[in-house]
């Protein structure tokens, strides 16, 4: 029985034979509806790759949640929403490698558009994260379109309200995010300042220089008699012994080029301004970062983007309706659980006088196993804080007017060890 062969734009799209529709949507700012990914220059650079690539690792931590935000109360649905974001959102992709992909394109590109397949009844079936070569944006009866050519040449137009999308630098053009094209300048020096490196090395290695004959010889004998040193000499070194002869017709004299190369804090200053550019420092790519570079990278990075997500994936997903009962799509990072031992402990400690914690949840933090039960959902407290109304009571060492001999504790910390 001869197998079907189906592409991977008919598992997403379906075997669906579409016209193109209306005309090109005309824009209030002027630009072209037509966006042509042209990323290949900045993802190319080691840099700028290794700069997305950190950026794309720590933001594919986030935990996608469908949850309802209802008269102060937020919980969790378990539903099939919940499910395709926080375990697999599409047959070819875990939610860690869906983030990634989604992260690394909008950081590449600027521009990433997310397709949300519905099956017959309308119902959510999987989010896929597109890569068009170019993409253009229609207008028929009032409605914007947005149509996707591949590389491949297949072509695919939907609803642009059908369609999830994130964008950087998103300032001139009225729907597409702004090129990565003002960093192309940096990419373009450091590119030249690696290959002056790489060119230092070969002709440091390399023997140069001139053949001085004592006699008039023709043009063709002068080829011939330097093509025959270049292959005694630089080519199969002799015989193996790395040394060749030269009579005493011709004299060598060697040529000192010393390459223009840049210094460390000449190369430094190109490789910032890429660091730079994404936000990034160098110690956070290197994964040398401090409690205080973390938190700087999540604040102006991580935090940013998990608010965009969460604002976009809401409004493609849910009615209006549903969003004002609450419903949405929050992207949870837990930032406390990246940081130091030593931070999160004394985190940990210090906001044990408010309660905010349960055992099992401040175990989650140190990456413990949680004890379960009703032990582990007991709340971290210390005894600094006490009722109000039996606050003289305390003060005073009394219960009940009398002496209190029973436990007590120093004020400073909770009487349970539960790190160990």
């Amino acid at each position: 029985m001869k197998k079907e062969r189906r592409s991977l734009f008919e598992m997403i799209f379906g075997k669906r034979i579409q016209r193109t529709i209306g005309n090109y949507l005309q824009l209030m700012s002027g630009f072209n509806p037509v966006y042509t990914d042209t990323s290949e220059n900045i993802y190319d650079n080691n840099i700028a790759r290794e700069c997305i690539n950190t950026i794309s690792t720590h933001a594919a931590k986030m935990l996608p949640k469908h949850v309802q935000k209802k008269e102060g109360v937020t919980r969790q649905y378990k539903g099939d929403i919940n499910y395709l974001l926080s375990v697999q959102p599409n047959p070819i992709m875990s939610t860690y490698d869906f983030l990634y992909k989604v992260t690394s394109i909008l950081y590449s590109t600027n521009n990433v558009f997310i397709f949300i397949n519905r099956d017959n009844k309308g119902m959510i079936t999987g989010f896929y994260p597109l890569h068009p070569d170019n993409c253009t944006l229609l207008e028929n009866n009032g409605k914007i379109y947005i149509q996707f050519q591949f590389v491949d040449g297949n072509s695919y137009y939907t609803l642009y309200d059908e369609v999830i999308h994130l964008r950087r630098f998103f300032t001139e053009h009225d729907i597409y995010g702004a090129s990565n094209d003002a960093l192309l300048g940096a990419i373009n020096t450091a590119n030249i300042a690696n290959e002056g490196i790489g060119n230092a090395i070969k002709t440091s290695t390399s023997l140069k220089g001139i053949l001085k004959y004592g006699a008039m010889l023709k043009g063709k004998d002068i080829k011939e008699s330097r093509d025959q040193f270049v292959k005694d000499f630089i080519t199969n070194l002799g015989d193996g012994s790395g040394i060749a002869g030269l009579d005493s017709k011709a004299e060598f004299q060697e040529l000192n080029l010393k390459p223009l190369t840049l210094d460390k804090d000449q190369l430094n200053f190109v490789n910032y301004n890429i660091f730079d550019y994404f936000g990034i420092s160098e110690n956070i790519v290197r994964s040398k970062f401090t409690d205080e570079e973390w938190n700087a990278f999540y604040e102006s990075v991580i935090e940013p983007l998990a608010i965009q997500m969460s604002n976009a994936f809401t409004i493609k997903i849910f009615g209006k309706e549903s969003i004002r009962n609450g419903h949405q799509i929050i992207f949870d990072v837990n930032r406390i659980k990246y940081a130091k031992t030593e931070t999160k402990i004394n985190l940990l400690e210090k906001t044990a006088i408010l309660g905010l914690y349960t055992i099992d949840e401040a175990r989650e933090i140190l990456d413990l196993p949680a004890i379960g039960g009703e032990e582990g959902k007991k709340r971290l407290q210390t005894l600094n804080v006490i009722n109000q109304d039996i606050a003289d009571q305390y003060q005073g060492g009394k219960k009940n007017g009398k002496k209190d001999t029973g436990n007590t504790t120093n004020g400073n910390e909770s009487s349970t060890k539960w790190w160990k």
